[in-house]
């Protein structure tokens, strides 16, 4: 054999020992904890109970038995959030970790058909849109663990390449199927991926900044307790690398600490559908602009063109 087909075979047979399973779910009542599973693990106390327990148990078989997965990641265990450094390690790595597993199990727990995507609160939560881009292979499981679409136990069926389940997450996230199938993160198309996230919630406002860490690929503190800052130095940390100048065209509440930069995703999302579609491509063909961030603020050089879209 070749050097190049014995490394081959080699990291083929070391990705396939290595194969782990992803998790993504909606938080329910009584999620196991990083402590209790360590407790367990060491014999000082018996197994947690619960929904949330039992949810974890169903997602470790499917792992294994239906995709030969000898590793599994939940974020309701797998995360010591008692260490700070823990926890913005596992923030600052999610979309990697989603990324690069061998599958994303997902587990809709109000679901038993595509027809009921529309009341699904997975769709609707902040985190798991990246749990929904980064994954290069998924599968959606209902609520009583029966495959969304295919063969139960087919191990080569991947959603991602399900045209009924794309056309369906598509009409409902406003996401394009192109990037539901094969996303790339970047800092560009920052007011479209700011209106996917538009439509999502999360429970803690610094996790709306922090859970868009991986789709624009930046790199920026973590700080729970910082309350709305943390998106503020999201979007200065993006307007450091976004080389489009539609990066402002939004309207709304401006942020407490720029008026030139939005307050949340929803500034993009109520920008006019108009300006959205005609603007963006006579600046990019007519304009010639800059834009950059740094210490001493936001710097913009752009023409201005007179409104002709009302």
């Amino acid at each position: 054999m070749r050097e190049s087909e014995v490394t081959s075979w080699c990291q083929a047979r070391i990705q396939q020992y290595l194969a782990y399973a992803m998790f993504s779910h909606r938080w329910g009542d009584r999620e196991p904890r990083f402590r209790q599973m360590l407790d367990q693990s060491r014999g000082v106390k018996p197994p947690p109970t619960g929904p949330g327990y039992e949810k974890l148990l169903r997602f470790c078989e499917k792992a294994v038995y239906d995709y030969d997965c000898k590793y599994v990641w939940s974020d309701t265990c797998c995360i010591n959030k008692e260490s700070s450094t823990e926890l913005e390690e596992a923030i600052r790595a999610m979309y990697k970790w989603y990324s690069d597993a061998s599958v994303c199990i997902v587990h809709l727990a109000r679901s038993s058909s595509i027809r009921d995507f529309p009341s699904e609160p997975w769709f609707t939560r902040g985190w798991t849109l990246q749990e929904l881009l980064a994954p290069r292979r998924m599968r959606f499981y209902g609520r009583d663990w029966t495959p969304i679409c295919g063969e139960p136990r087919d191990r080569h069926v991947n959603d991602k390449q399900d045209e009924s389940i794309l056309v369906a997450i598509s009409r409902l996230t406003e996401i394009p199927q192109n990037d539901l199938r094969n996303f790339s993160p970047s800092c560009n198309r920052v007011s479209e991926k700011m209106r996917w996230a538009a439509k999502r919630a999360t429970t803690k406002v610094e996790d709306i900044a922090y859970s868009l860490i991986g789709i624009f690929k930046v790199s920026m503190p973590i700080a729970y307790g910082e309350g709305t800052e943390a998106f503020y130095t999201l979007m200065k940390v993006i307007a450091g690398q976004c080389t489009e100048p539609w990066f402002f065209a939004w309207c709304g509440e401006p942020s407490p600490y720029s008026c030139a930069l939005p307050s949340s995703p929803a500034c993009y999302r109520r920008l006019d559908p108009a300006m959205r579609t005609n603007g963006t491509g006579l600046v990019r063909s007519s304009l010639e602009y800059s834009l950059g961030a740094n210490l001493e603020g936001l710097a913009l050089v752009l023409g201005l063109l007179q409104d002709s879209v009302r």
